[in-house]
């Protein structure tokens, strides 16, 4: 450890990232070999700590001493670097662990990614786990920290790169090439995790965030093992003020095939990852981009905004109508300017010129630095704007006169920055290079310029968004004791189903312990029994089978809906029992007897279970609907109402809700009160491993609240 106060999820990971010496296995003078090349970059870097080889030759290599085993290394070198074949690598890091060293960096290929290297795998996890030990890779390029001198990777990223405060973890090696030769980047840290054996994602993501060096870290994600550890060192990056942007590769069936091939790593389900980013506060891009721009943006920025309403302002009205579009497409929440900032405005800018946010200084301003300064202070000033993003287009070959007048209206911001006291960013629709004016004009101030419209504002959104999270984290769901008795119940339904689904006593149970109205109902195991419960119930009924073995009830011809006399009773339970007899090959004489609900709109709620991400909440369109809609909202629990109402946004319902065609507006309140409930019957029930699904919900006119129509918990038989 390094005395700095900060506890880590692996403590020897401090030694491994800052090591005192290092020992290369497989250090041999032959051009080219990774050793050699781990050696020429320690040396090019000015490592000032000692460098020992190990090679069976013991040949010393351009002045290192070299031994022929790891025990005849005459101190404890604090990391090895093993640059052999992968079927040596067990052996020589059990010799490591024996000689002390605290950390192992692996090159070599040939583990989880093959079925002929698991067994290796596990073999360095127990070494690793008894020694104490942090291991990167195998299957990497390594580690490197140009302002620290570290550079214990044998690939060629460059001699200049600088130092700065963006932290990377990647896991595609050429991910971090990728970053690394971007030339808008400096770095604190830069590791090729790998295949993540040992030392995973969230161990470095927990040492980067309390790193007083870094303000944002970019990862690049082909699977997470860890999710959890990963949502606890995100929000801890926020009470440090460290903003955490990923991209995730293997979206798609064929991307996950892909990532596996290569790695061995789980992709996960693509919409369950975004709703686990937008639970623990990761900002999420699609594209290389993306990334490189969101980091630049977060980097840059020493003092982040306070919200998400942005204000543009930019010189030409065709691109601020492009930046509109872009903003919109982007999901960035346009400010809305105060009557005193229009007042303002209207004394500045030309006649014909339109208040509005996107604004168009017009191309009266280009000349007029200090008007154009007065213009952006205005904007920047107004309390409903929290990040002023001035348009400036900065092309490489700009002219020398223009790149002259766009210099002098850029030396304007950090000053109107300083006086206004919002954040300001600078946004050029070129995404293929920067002209020098930009850099030098915003030279020692925290205003970064973003490239590219489509990448830019996703920059953007990424500040705004990490503000949010910074926000929301710190007013997060007060943790509540779990309730056990719910559990146990559960538990024992399940243990009394031979299809491991909870019966209906104990679902009526627990709708009435967690607030799920139910329809008034009862059961009912002969005809004359289903009259006499629909009487007490009140005309008109809905009859279901009740057996447990049906999940679609419709598709057995098991509901009978609307009826209103005995006789019609009657005649439905023959016909739903017969026909679920049939469907089963069984007899199934049981009932239920429901009160009918009419009106409002069919919605579905439910809780299913990610082999990564664990529990996740699900909503949309219901009832027969449901199979239509392949991609309902999801979010990982808890959740509030707030976040129940935007997930809505983005699903049918919204439109359903709204009252569709005529229909009246249905209690979309009532539903969005009633999601949270049910996810905190998922929490309750986690330890179970159960699937939880309502479905339909009606959602009656606004006023009358909702009726849950069918309620099923069932656990389903992988995890049995």
């Amino acid at each position: 450890m390094s005395g700095s106060g900060r506890t880590y999820r692996q403590p020897a990971l401090d030694d491994l990232l800052n090591p005192k010496s290092v020992v290369i296995v497989g250090l041999s003078p032959r051009p080219g070999s990774t050793g050699r090349r781990i050696l020429g970059n320690l040396r090019r870097a000015g490592f000032g700590g000692a460098v020992h080889g190990v090679h069976p030759g013991g040949r010393d290599v351009d002045g290192v001493p070299v031994y022929r085993t790891l025990a005849d290394v005459p101190d404890t070198p604090s990391v090895a670097l093993v640059c052999t074949p992968g079927d040596t690598v067990p052996a020589l890091v059990e010799e490591a662990a024996e000689k002390g060293c605290r950390g192992v960096v692996v090159y070599a290929s040939g583990f989880e990614e093959t079925a002929g290297g698991v067994a290796r795998a596990a073999r360095l996890r127990e070494l690793a786990g008894r020694h104490g030990m942090s291991l990167v890779g195998p299957n990497c390029l390594g580690v490197f920290n140009p302002g620290r001198a570290l550079w214990l990777t044998g690939t060629d990223f460059g001699a200049d790169l600088p130092a700065g405060p963006v932290a990377v973890v990647s896991q595609s090696g050429s991910g971090c090439i990728l970053l690394a030769g971007s030339g808008r980047l400096g770095f604190s840290y830069v590791v090729s995790s790998g295949n993540e054996t040992v030392t995973g994602l969230a161990d470095y993501l927990d040492y980067f965030v309390q790193d007083p060096s870094t303000r944002a870290v970019g990862l690049v994600v082909e699977g997470i093992s860890d999710a959890d550890g990963v949502m606890a060192a995100v929000r801890k990056g926020h009470d440090n003020g460290v903003a955490v942007v990923a991209l995730k590769v293997g979206r798609t069936e064929l991307g996950a095939r892909n990532v596996a091939s290569h790695t061995g790593a789980i992709a996960g389900d693509a919409r369950a990852y975004e709703a686990f980013c937008r639970r623990a506060g990761i900002v999420s891009v699609d594209d290389f981009d993306e990334l490189t721009e969101a980091l630049v943006g977060l980097s840059t920025l020493r003092t982040g905004p306070a919200g998400d309403r942005v204000a543009f302002v930019g010189l030409s009205g065709g691109e601020i109508g492009l930046v509109a579009d872009m903003a919109v497409d982007g999901g960035v929440r346009l400010a809305e300017l105060s009557a005193a900032t229009r007042a303002d405005l209207g004394r500045i800018l030309p006649d014909f010129a339109t208040i509005a946010n996107p604004l168009d200084g017009t191309g009266q301003l280009v000349g007029e630095p200090e008007r154009f300064g007065r213009l952006a202070e205005a904007v920047a000033a107004d309390p409903g704007v929290d990040l002023l993003t001035v348009v400036l287009d900065a092309p490489p070959s700009l002219g020398d006169r223009l790149a002259a007048s766009y210099t002098r209206l850029l030396a304007t911001l950090p000053g109107v920055r300083q006086r206004s006291g919002t954040p300001v960013m600078v946004l050029s629709n070129y995404g293929g290079g920067l002209h020098p004016f930009a850099a030098d004009a915003l030279a020692g101030s925290d205003i970064p310029v973003v490239h590219g419209t489509r990448a830019g504002m996703a920059a953007i959104a990424a500040v705004t968004t990490a503000a949010t999270h910074r926000a929301r984290t710190a007013d997060e769901h007060e943790p509540v004791e779990p309730r056990t008795a719910s559990l146990q119940a559960v538990r024992r339904a399940l243990d009394a189903s031979p299809s491991r689904q909870v019966s209906g006593e104990a679902l009526e149970e627990l709708a009435e312990q967690y607030g799920l109205p139910l329809p008034k109902r009862a059961a009912a195991d002969s005809a004359a029994e289903a009259v006499a419960a629909a009487e007490s119930i009140g005309f008109p009924v809905v009859l279901k089978t009740a057996s447990p073995k049906v999940v679609h009830k419709s598709d057995a011809g098991g509901v009978a809906v609307g009826l209103s006399t005995p006789s019609q009773v009657r005649e439905a339970y023959e016909t739903v029992t017969s026909s679920v007899a049939r469907h089963l090959g069984e007899p199934a004489p049981q009932v239920v007897l429901e009160e009918m609900i009419t009106g409002g709109v069919e919605a579905f709620v439910g809780c299913g279970l990610d082999p990564v991400f664990g529990q996740v909440l699900a909503l949309g369109a219901g009832g027969t609907l449901v199979e239509l809609q392949p991609d309902p909202a999801l979010a990982l629990p808890p959740v509030s109402p707030s976040e129940v109402r935007a997930l809505i946004a983005g699903t049918p319902l919204a439109r359903l809700f709204a009252g569709y065609r005529g229909a009246p507006p249905s209690d979309a309140g009532a539903f969005a009160d009633l999601v949270p409930r049910v996810a905190r019957l998922a929490a309750d029930l986690r330890e179970a491993a159960v699937e939880i699904d309502l479905n339909p919900v009606a959602v009656l006119p606004r006023g009358q609240g909702v009726r849950v129509l069918d309620l099923r918990i069932v656990q389903p038989p992988q995890t049995r």
